[in-house]
């Protein structure tokens, strides 16, 4: 294909160069966090190539929404500064603004090496109070630049460096332009006040690796060492229902032998040949050795220098971003060629109409799926350490508010003096004592370094995005702390270098925003090689982030959640969200329009045992029956509380798939264990509940790795009770309950492909021990 550029560059004070700057980055997560997103750098430009929509973000004057603030810089960035300048200097909040590392020679042997920090959408009042933070520097008086903007000039108080800052407008916008630097001595020539050909980009930053790695799935794309480089993800369109998504690379700065020298690092690719565009320019086309993706690279002559040109991506028969949401909890785009269904699979035989399954011997389990992005999460069985962290804030003490540490042993610990059962208690019984927890709850409240309200504003650059960081800035100053208290690495009972999980429950009241609410997330606060900080040789991946107050949950008469029962001891919300640590993904819809499993469950409405599907993904249940007969078979089927019996009916069953495809799941739920007493509206009555689970794969490549995530989920707003995109919902009776006892109806049940299902039931007896049901094949 014949692709040809076209650059904007922004032409303040300086070439901007995006590369200066790195985001570092991380995957999305899952549970009742719901983050909402916003382009770090707003201003985009669109290249011209009418099938092609690429986005560049390389500033310009196309401002953001002023509702929009950045309020401190990223990790990254102030990692820059401290490694330039020794110090990070203050932020101003702003709409828009840019950062990079420069060099500026002198002709008088002497070299700038600073920072350059500039802003668009400021106010004058905003420049002068952003001025006033430098009160404690030494003032070195103002001076009048060619174009009468007025520059101030400050030395730091330690003399180690100097700060010039301007507010002056330009090409429709205000801009504060602040250079932060220290001077040495050096032999080198003049300079412009921008970045110079002595400072050259060696490779890629994280957050480009991690494009790279999204959309190619492969780390291992050369970098060209260049004064100037961009990274962007692009789609282009055929027009024939075919089409790239890629990533596009380009550099500037560079010779014509360092293009050819490039071009011998891709020697392992298989070369496609040469083709010459409407240009005259020569474009070489490579194919990676797995044939995965593609390269298409040229190096040309263009209105602002010779330019490097590489095009990395890989076919797609809809043309659609393959960074797009799919509907599996993966976030990958979906073809039907990627999905792993039992379709057409049949059933097995077995002469006494039954098979005994063992999803153990799948060769699809749980270690290699990645529902809720479990990979290298908390192990789901044995004895995985838990650090429980009490967070208060200098703006909200524990002590003001009544809470204490011995509250939070009583909800988490084994035995704790909880309203329903601990944390340890109710996973112990739920997994019939295959998971025991080891929960370490400190007896003390860490108190982070700045009040709430810093925290609440943090950010961080994320994929291109301003994401909230605070709870994870907390989470990083506390594990610092304990570092040099306790071994962090006994909290890494799996030794694969990154603690189990770590909970923070926090002294904020509770409040609709994410801050102030209750979610399971995982780490995206990492170096600039795109590693997370380690403490005692571990580091931090899955946490949990809610309030102390969940704790005092209770309803009114109404039914409305209330906050204020001191004498409660409430355990649900820390249960719930530690179903997200395991593994497990939200059942209910986000979106609240409907309820798949009307609440009745752990993961949906808080409420009662985690279902068998959940046991059978957690691999805490690894046998079940499915039921295979030509005729009839009569079965009997235990209480689910006590080990866990169930009974499988499907269309097609496919031994290498295990849990991981579409059947029925038939239970004996009774009121008690787990579902005893409980206030939150389980079931009315006992009886056999039977679910429908759609959990097929889809697989991915990653790295050159294969990986296996489950499509289906319940969160999706189209995902009400009842429709075919579920991963698990009920099956109602033909009294419209969803249990069924003696004179039940199971009729007219269709799986997802519009089959109706092979069996129909009726129940003989239910006991309170056991149930007798028969099936009877239609």
């Amino acid at each position: 294909m014949m692709k040809k550029i076209l650059f904007l560059v922004l032409t303040l004070v300086l070439i901007v160069s995006l590369a200066s700057c790195d985001s570092l980055g991380g995957n999305s997560g899952n549970g009742d966090r719901v983050t909402t997103t916003t382009t770090t750098i707003s201003s985009t430009t669109t290249t011209t190539n009418p099938t092609t929509t690429t986005t560049t973000n390389n500033g310009g004057n196309n401002y953001p929404t002023e509702d929009h603030l950045y309020n401190a810089f990223t990790a990254s960035e102030k990692s820059i500064m401290l490694d330039v300048i020794g110090e990070v200097i203050p932020f101003v909040p702003n709409n828009e603004y840019y950062f990079e590392a420069y060099t500026y020679d002198y002709d008088d042997g002497t070299t700038e090496t600073g920072v350059n920090f500039y802003t668009v959408g400021n106010t004058q009042a905003e420049f002068n109070a952003y001025k006033s933070q430098f009160s404690n520097y030494t003032y070195d008086g103002s001076e009048a630049d060619d174009y009468g903007d007025t520059w101030y000039y400050y030395t730091s108080a330690d003399s180690l460096y100097y700060v010039d800052l301007s507010y002056y407008y330009y090409d429709g916008g205000y801009i504060i332009d602040v250079y932060a630097y220290i001077l040495t001595e050096s032999s080198g020539s003049g300079g412009n006040g921008g970045s110079t050909d002595d400072y050259t980009y060696t490779s890629f930053t994280s957050s480009d690796k991690a494009l790279l790695s999204e959309i190619v799935g492969s780390h291992y794309i050369p970098f060209l060492a260049n004064d100037e480089y961009y990274v962007e993800e692009y789609t282009y369109d055929y027009g024939d229902g075919t089409g790239e998504v890629g990533v596009h690379f380009y550099t500037f700065g560079n010779t014509q032998a360092e293009f050819d020298a490039y071009r011998t690092l891709f020697s392992n690719y298989t070369y496609d040949g040469t083709e010459t565009d409407e240009y005259g320019d020569a474009w070489y086309y490579y194919t990676a050795k797995d044939g995965s993706y593609y390269v298409d690279m040229s190096y040309y002559e263009s209105e602002y220098g010779y330019v490097v040109d590489v095009y990395i991506y890989y076919l797609t028969e809809t043309g659609s971003s393959g960074s797009g949401s799919g509907s599996g909890s993966g976030g990958s785009s979906t073809t039907d060629a990627d999905l792993i269904t039992n379709a057409g699979a049949g059933l097995p035989s077995d002469a006494d109409g039954v098979y005994d399954v063992n999803f153990r011997d799948a060769e699809y389990v749980k270690d290699v799926t990645d529902q809720g992005y479990y990979l290298d999460g908390c192990p789901t069985t044995g004895s995985p350490a838990v650090l429980v962290i009490p967070v208060q804030f200098s703006d909200a003490l524990a002590s003001g508010k009544g809470y204490t540490t011995d509250a939070l042993v009583d909800v988490f610990t084994k035995g704790g003096d909880a309203d329903y059962y601990s944390v340890y208690d109710y996973y112990y019984i739920s997994s019939y004592g295959q998971l025991t927890l080891d929960i370490t709850v400190l007896d003390y409240w860490f108190t982070p370094q700045y009040d709430s309200s810093y925290y609440y504003s943090a950010t961080y650059d994320y994929y291109g995005d301003q994401v909230a960081i605070g709870d994870q800035l907390i989470m990083d100053e506390a594990l610092a702390y304990l570092a040099g208290t306790m071994d962090l690495s006994q909290f890494d009972s799996d030794n694969n270098g990154i603690i189990d999980s770590v909970v923070l429950i926090n002294t904020l009241n509770i409040g609709d925003e994410d801050f102030y609410w209750a979610y399971r997330y995982w780490n995206i606060y990492t170096d600039d090689q795109g590693y997370y900080y380690e403490y005692d040789g571990v580091s931090a991946n899955d946490y949990i982030w809610a309030s102390y107050q969940f704790l005092y949950e209770s309803y009114d008469a109404s039914g409305n959640a209330i906050y204020s029962d001191s004498t409660v001891r409430n355990p649900y919300t820390y249960i719930h969200e530690f179903g997200h640590i395991l593994g497990l993904d939200d059942y209910y819809d986000t979106a609240y329009v409907g309820s798949p499993l009307d609440g009745a469950d752990m993961m949906d409405g808080m409420t009662g045992d985690h279902n068998a599907f959940s046991k059978f993904n957690l691999g805490w249940l690894t046998t079940s029956r499915l039921v295979v007969t030509d005729s009839s078979v009569t079965l009997t089927l235990e209480d689910f509380s006590k080990n866990g019996d169930t009974i499988i009916l499907a269309n097609n069953w496919d031994e290498k798939l295990g849990a991981y495809q579409e059947y029925y799941i038939l239970v004996y739920y009774t009121n008690n264990g787990l579902n005893a007493g409980d206030d939150y509206g389980f079931f009315a009555r006992d009886g056999i509940v039977v679910y429908h689970v759609n959990a097929s794969l889809y697989s991915e490549v990653y790295d050159g790795e294969t990986y296996y995530d489950i499509y289906n989920n319940n969160t999706d707003a189209s995902n009400q009770y009842g429709t075919e995109d579920n991963l698990i919902e009920f099956v109602k009776s033909g009294e419209d309950t969803f249990t069924y006892i003696v004179g039940s109806t199971f009729v007219n049940v269709y799986d997802d492909n519009g089959d109706a299902l092979g069996y129909t039931f009726t129940i003989d007896e239910l006991t309170g021990e056991y149930a007798t049901i028969t099936f009877n094949a239609q």
